[in-house]
């Protein structure tokens, strides 16, 4: 009961921390081109992934998630609140391929997953989401297009959003055949996101922003 009564405080805690900050992006992605700018701060990664494999978890019980996330924090300068909503909907859209791939008809005995893993490169943090649905289109280019979507309920906008908020802060997305998974013959899609990364010397504080730590700087130099 313990355990439930904290996992339930958990969610709760990332439900609330995520609804209010939304409503900003809410309002502009109603038009796409007012993409609001990233209120960067020293964040941790690694809790922001997690978050987001653990909402999506709850969303998805009939998915089997594996997790590959490092326990120590993983710090980079980035607005969380975009980049959480950005980890959210890449898992939710690998939801939504196992899905297409149930209707079309999954193979017997297929067991959804959606993988997902951070890691620290020498430049860069990435992140992979991996799932074995349906798989990607010939033309996978196409669905960083707005309005280009596979999905008949699709507004085609929720791609190219994510990719624009990644490339704001100055990272990357790319989708890729997955790999095969253990038990399948078949190959579902994967999202690989590259972010900047890293602490350097006389570092942020985590929840600071740039021009906050260049102040204390030169107020400290000044005294």
């Amino acid at each position: 009961m313990g355990d439930e009564s904290d996992r339930l405080e958990a969610m709760t805690d990332v439900i609330v921390r995520q609804t209010g900050d939304l409503r900003r992006i809410v309002d502009e992605f109603s038009k796409f081109a007012r993409m609001p700018e990233p209120d960067r701060r020293h964040e941790d990664l690694a809790r922001l992934v997690r978050d987001a494999v653990m909402l999506q978890q709850t969303g998805q019980p009939d998915v089997t998630f594996h997790s590959d996330l490092p326990d120590a924090p993983l710090m980079a300068e980035l607005d969380a609140t975009m980049i959480g909503q950005a980890l959210t909907n890449l898992i939710k859209n690998a939801g939504e391929a196992i899905q297409s791939l149930r209707e079309k008809g999954a193979p017997d005995g297929f067991v959804p997953e959606i993988r997902v893993t951070l890691h620290q490169r020498p430049h860069d943090a990435e992140i992979t989401i991996a799932d074995n649905g349906i798989g990607l289109p010939e033309d996978r280019a196409r669905l960083f297009e707005p309005y280009v979507t596979t999905r008949n309920e699709g507004t085609g906008l929720g791609l190219p959003i994510v990719k624009k908020i990644i490339e704001e802060h100055g990272g990357s997305l790319a989708l890729e055949d997955a790999p095969v998974f253990d038990g399948n013959s078949h190959r579902g899609a994967m999202a690989v996101i590259r972010l900047p990364s890293g602490q350097a010397t006389g570092a942020i504080s985590p929840g600071e922003t740039t021009d906050e730590a260049n102040k204390i700087k030169q107020e400290a130099g000044s005294t």
